[in-house]
């Protein structure tokens, strides 16, 4: 591809200060995004009302007492590709960074919030056996939302399968005046937004209109299916799929 001069500056400034290419013109048209302006709604998983009642006021203070939030990220994974004596980089992998999502919270002196997501660990591991809870028994759903000046919403990401991750120290002191605060770090394995579609995690995806010329991924997807209570089990259903090494 052939060098090519750049033209002039997009945002020169013209005689006039708001024609068409001034910054001041066109942020009057298109307003920008505030950080303050957004809402977060959270969704439990329904076990943990067996341990703590308050859901209906853990959704709402979650939407009206959180402070601080993380719109999530997503990166590419590439592999060096020689050619000679130059290296090029082809994509591979796409990740969805949702390891670890800060979000903060105000806390009522009656301390729910921070209650309720101990309970929402206590949920997934039980504090006293340390038996794990099925993932699919622990997963919440955390939808961030971005708001304009007149609390009308512009975007939105949502959080799939969420589990808590840490819940961190909360400082108190004699010494200084504030406001307690929770921040909970949690773990999600994928968002989507309005540019962003995931279609995994629903048995539809395993169904397929066409008959499967591989019997040892039927065996797979069957198995996983029966693993998760999705499928029909079958009478001879009680091992592991054997894979069989001639197939494609």
């Amino acid at each position: 591809m052939a060098y090519e001069k750049p033209q002039g500056p997009v945002t020169q400034y013209g005689v006039n200060r708001w024609d068409q290419w001034s910054f001041l013109s066109e942020i009057r048209k298109r307003a920008l995004a505030r950080t303050e302006r957004f809402e977060v709604q959270v969704k439990f998983p329904p076990g943990i009302s067996a341990i703590n009642p308050d859901t209906g006021q853990a959704v709402q203070d979650c939407s009206l007492f959180c402070e601080e939030v993380q719109i999530p990220g997503m990166t590419l994974a590439n592999k060096e590709f020689n050619l000679g004596p130059w290296t090029h980089y082809r994509n591979n992998n796409v990740a969805f960074l949702g390891n670890e999502i800060n979000l903060t919270f105000y806390v009522d002196d009656n301390w729910l919030l921070r209650h309720y997501f101990e309970s929402w660990m206590r949920h997934c591991v039980d504090t006293t056996s340390k038996e794990v809870t099925y993932p699919v028994d622990t997963w919440g759903e955390i939808s961030i939302n971005t708001l304009d000046m007149k609390n009308r919403y512009k975007s939105s990401w949502i959080l799939h399968e969420v589990t808590p991750k840490v819940l961190n120290l909360i400082p108190l002191s004699m010494g200084s005046v504030g406001i307690a605060r929770a921040t909970l770090i949690v773990s999600a394995a994928y968002w989507e937004s309005s540019a962003v579609r995931v279609d995994i995690g629903k048995p539809d995806n395993f169904e397929s209109t066409e008959p499967e010329q591989n019997e040892t991924r039927t065996k797979v997807r069957n198995w996983v299916l029966d693993l998760f209570g999705m499928g029909k089990k079958e009478e001879d259903n009680g091992s592991d799929p054997v894979l069989d090494e001639s197939s494609d």
